[in-house]
């Protein structure tokens, strides 16, 4: 059986997580649904922590979903404790830093998340399968930092159009792609 891990970033866990968790459920997968730290709260030390609790799944038979700074964070786990996976999808992933005027904490975090070449070369080893789902209209990361990622970690790109940074501003409530991704793997 597959699991799967969802690993939220900053603003905590986005609307879309729930239907992935309900929708992959009913297909008979275990959706695994930690609360990682938020806003002013988050360190790397932070999400290790919470990783640490589910070490045990790390393995061929698990998918991991990521959103924003939650990509880096699981990028900088698993290359810390060379820890392979199955598949992994990200949903608006950055590995460089970048600016939004007035969101002084959010650009705090940023630079906490910016990834290491070791690590994204580890992404390439320890994930068998890599997708990247980004948006035309993100409001958060700059288009070509979304692109980039693909690159860097050697990921199949997925654009879809209009749907923001995928976080709770954008009224994103389902993302079915995600999930026909997670079925024909």
């Amino acid at each position: 059986m597959k699991n799967i891990l969802l690993v939220h970033g900053f603003n905590g866990i986005p609307k879309i997580f729930f239907y992935f968790k309900e929708e992959l459920e009913k297909q008979g997968y275990k959706a695994i649904l930690p609360q990682f730290p938020v806003r002013e709260e988050i360190t790397i030390n932070g999400y290790f922590d919470i990783f640490d609790k589910y070490k045990l799944y790390f393995n061929k038979n698990l998918v991991v979903v990521a959103h924003s700074i939650g990509n880096s964070m699981f990028i900088k786990y698993i290359s810390e404790n060379h820890l392979k996976i199955g598949q992994y999808i990200s949903l608006a992933g950055f590995s460089k830093e970048f600016y939004n005027e007035g969101k002084d904490v959010l650009n705090e975090k940023v630079k906490l998340a910016v990834l290491t070449e070791k690590e994204k070369a580890n992404a390439e080893e320890l994930i068998l399968d890599r997708y990247s789902v980004y948006s035309d209209n993100d409001h958060i990361v700059p288009f070509e930092l979304l692109e980039k990622f693909c690159k860097d970690i050697n990921s199949r790109p997925m654009l879809i159009k209009n749907i923001g940074h995928m976080g709770s501003k954008s009224g994103l409530e389902e993302l079915p792609e995600v999930i026909k991704i997670i079925e024909e793997n």
